[in-house]
């Protein structure tokens, strides 16, 4: 230990007398040829925010590098981690080379591919900045203690948002409809996967306080046909008034609402809820008109929706960033971007995370650089605010971004979703309210968790049988009564008006005369 420590010494004072500052050596790591990850998508994302910082910074990161380690052939998630060993030993052979430098990757795989990288990074000692993976496991800093995600979608805080407003309202009894997807389409469909296993894990192992139903759409549902999902939306019914969806497009969960409004499940005795994975321009937004239905029923409908969502990129702010990405592509990369593959939040991240990276360096002096490695420098970023250009980033003491949570509300003066509340999750969990935070479509305010009479009016079913059997009887009480005061009156009035009985009470009957009356069938003779 001493030897080390006086190594280190001659080290840092070879540093300071020489001027020789170590390099910092990035390497973005690219497996796999998804849409949306692949090389040619997110390479001008790292060029562009390199040089931009280069650029602006060019004494304090004059010593800063970096290559891109490529393999192509995978396609999902799964399939990238699963070659990733063999990324890993290309990995190694630059980290032998660069060996007196700081080496640094970044990781725009999914979390899968993330955890397997993490696991290298881990016995490399080298610090491991993930864009887009989200699994909480990477939090674990016993088993990652050099990894950092950056993960634009926080659905840790999101479930906990919409867990806030279950309880607020005590909504207790809860139906879960996921919408499965194939984990190899690049629409998105990867990340209402994990929220809905997270939904399931959070809510479901919780018993004793919440009755969770899961329901699973087929992802294959054509955009328009309605009729799908009449069936998913009738069982869900019968089981709770709340309904948390997670259905990828805004065209389908349009489609899912305006058949809800059709079975007159949005006149305020449910209440929708739905998560949705960070805006992009290129979908549509979900109050615009559409060809299914008529304006007039998707208003009705959206009154019984609540949208759930992270804060998404200043878009506006973005603009010439966006330009310069689409201009890297095309000179460097002989590629023209759609607007589908370049306006995303997975662009955004990969820009957002190069971008933060460097300025973490740039605050370093030579020799803090010197004494850094994977484990230290990923406490650089720890319980941090960062200020890109696109939006505010937090990093958590676990090492994973936190976001805040916008609720939003349809209203009916301006046909659009609006924001009714905001969960502060980076300022301690608090709650701001907006005004349409008090609106409802009920008159009654929120839904209850349970109606009186139940989900399917079950409760009340007993009461009836017993309110109709006592209505029965009651009736048939009144009936014999009125027969049988009118029998007496009848015998009131002919005995007194034949003058039999003169002197005795009107019920003191003769027996001469009663034999008479059960032998004779004609009054007259009386």
């Amino acid at each position: 230990m001493v030897r080390q420590i006086g190594l280190r010494a001659l080290l840092i004072l070879a540093v300071l007398r020489t001027g020789f500052s170590k390099a910092v050596h990035v390497i973005t790591v690219i497996v796999g040829d998804n849409p949306l990850l692949s090389y040619v998508t997110q390479s001008p994302s790292y060029d562009v925010a390199f040089s931009r910082a280069v650029g602006l910074f060019p004494s304090a990161l004059q010593n800063v590098t970096r290559q891109t380690v490529y393999r192509p052939g995978a396609f999902s998630c799964l399939e990238a981690a699963e070659i990733m060993p063999f990324v890993a030993v290309q990995i190694s052979n630059i980290l032998d080379e660069h060996r007196f430098d700081f080496n640094v990757l970044i990781s725009s795989g999914c979390s899968f591919e993330v955890m397997t990288l993490g696991d290298y990074a881990r016995e490399w000692n080298v610090p491991l900045l993930a864009t887009i993976a989200i699994d909480q496991s990477l939090t674990n800093a016993q088993r990652y203690p050099t990894v950092v995600a950056f993960p634009s979608s926080d659905q840790v805080t999101m479930i906990q948002a919409i867990m806030s407003l279950l309880d607020r309202f005590s909504w207790t009894t809860i139906s879960l409809i996921c919408m499965d997807q194939n984990r190899k389409v690049s629409d998105g469909g990867l990340y209402y996967f994990t929220a809905c296993r997270g939904f399931l894990t959070v809510l479901g192992g919780q018993n004793d306080k919440y009755n969770l139903n899961v329901q699973h759409l087929d992802p294959k549902v054509k955009e328009g046909d309605l009729d799908a999902y009449s069936g998913v939306l009738r069982n869900a019914a019968t089981q709770s008034r709340v309904i948390i969806l997670l259905i990828p497009t805004n065209s389908k969960l349009r489609d899912f609402m305006i058949n809800a409004e059709r079975l007159g499940m949005t006149e305020g005795d449910f209440i929708f809820i739905a998560p949705r994975s960070p805006m992009v321009p290129t979908e549509s937004t979900l109050d615009q008109q559409s060809r299914n239905g008529s304006s007039r029923a998707a208003d009705s409908a959206f009154q019984s929706l609540i949208l759930v969502n992270n804060p998404t990129p200043n878009w506006a702010a973005l603009s010439g960033v966006l330009q310069s990405i689409r201009n890297t592509s095309e000179v460097r990369y002989n590629k023209t971007l759609t607007n589908f593959e370049m306006l995303n939040d997975l662009t955004i991240s990969a820009f957002e995370v190069m971008t933060i990276l460097l300025q973490v360096v740039r605050d370093l002096s030579p020799l803090e650089i010197e004494m850094q490695n994977g484990i230290t420098f990923r406490q650089l970023f720890l319980n941090r605010t960062f200020n890109p250009l696109s939006r505010p980033v937090y990093i958590g003491p676990k090492g994973m971004r936190i976001c805040d949570v916008h609720i939003s509300k349809f209203n009916v003066t301006s046909g659009l979703m609006e924001l009714s509340e905001e969960y502060l999750s980076v300022a301690g969990n608090s709650v701001r309210t907006h005004a349409l935070s008090t609106v409802w479509r009920g008159k009654n305010g929120p839904p209850v968790n349970r109606p009186f009479c139940g989900y399917t009016g079950e409760l009340c079913l007993g009461g009836l049988a017993k309110t109709a059997v006592i209505i029965l009887a009651v009736s048939i009480s009144t009936a014999l009564l009125a027969t049988l005061a009118i029998f007496i009156a009848m015998y009131h009035c002919i005995f007194k008006r034949s003058g039999h009985g003169a002197g005795r009470p009107w019920w003191d009957l003769r027996p001469d005369l009663l034999f008479v009356i059960l032998k004779t069938t004609d009054w007259e003779s009386l």
